[in-house]
């Protein structure tokens, strides 16, 4: 072979190493501790959720760091997983406090009320308990009230022609004290207290005597006094000062009406 053959041998083009087309595969975990981690803070506010997942993003986010790609959403997950997971903590903490707060005053207000009905009811079963009945002359306790008998006349005859008592009764004027004993404000009028004639309550005349008994709402320790007319039978003895009350008799779930006599 001649020198020329030989050197155009040698000078021939070398082939071009072949390259691979191949590209680099998608970090599936990177992306799915990135969204996650994400949704993590946007339920970070409701208790256990926003921690859940904030850890499932951080699981995801260490995972994914080890592949070669997607290593900044792979970071990005772990950031957004935990700071999702230090503010459900949070939530959490608050969420039980006040759990502990509601229970704490719905006990207390258990107890208040459970309280409030006992009381309720010892004073209801004291009043039921209390003496009713009272003698003449003496000053009588009906329920919130002090009722004394300071005068009677009887056979009362008004000025006025038309204000007479009817054939066979005669009006009878009982100028009556009362006093407010509860501890707060109480009401009391004339028409509160009848008279008891042979066990039949009549209720207080509509014909007036001077000075007349003004009730109406009575603060406490208040005392009001004045003449209440009311008409009977001609001569009836045995009269007596009547006022009802009502009272919850828990033993037995039902409300009694409670009579107070005063003789008179």
């Amino acid at each position: 072979m001649d020198k020329k053959s030989s050197d155009n041998q040698s000078e021939q083009p070398q082939s071009a190493p072949t390259t691979s087309n191949a590209q680099p595969q998608s970090n599936g975990l990177a992306i799915a501790a990135m969204v996650v981690g994400i949704i993590a803070i946007f339920l970070g506010w409701v208790p256990f959720a926003g921690f859940t997942l904030g850890v499932t993003a951080i699981i995801l986010a260490i995972i994914g760091l080890k592949k070669a790609t997607g290593k900044g959403m792979s970071i990005t997950g772990l950031i957004t997983g935990s700071l999702a997971v230090l503010w459900n903590l949070i939530v959490i903490a608050l969420f039980v406090t006040g759990l502990a707060i509601l229970g704490g005053a719905v006990s207390t207000v258990g107890q208040t009320i459970g309280q409030s009905v006992s009381n309720y009811n010892k004073e209801e079963k004291a009043k039921i308990d209390a003496k009713k009945d009272f003698a003449k002359g003496t000053t009588a306790t009906f329920d919130k009230f002090e009722v004394k008998a300071n005068s009677v006349q009887r056979n009362y005859v008004p000025d006025d022609e038309f204000s007479q008592a009817s054939d066979g009764n005669e009006l009878i004027v009982v100028n009556v004290s009362v006093k407010n004993i509860s501890s707060e404000s109480a009401s009391f009028s004339a028409y509160d207290l009848d008279i008891n004639v042979n066990g039949i309550a009549e209720s207080s005349s509509y014909i007036t005597a001077a000075p007349e008994f003004e009730g109406g709402s009575m603060s406490k320790n208040a005392t009001a006094t004045g003449n209440i007319v009311y008409e009977v039978t001609k001569g009836a003895s045995g009269l007596k000062l009547q006022y009802e009350e009502m009272a919850y008799d828990s033993t037995t779930s039902e409300f009694k009406t409670l009579t107070y006599t005063l003789e008179i």
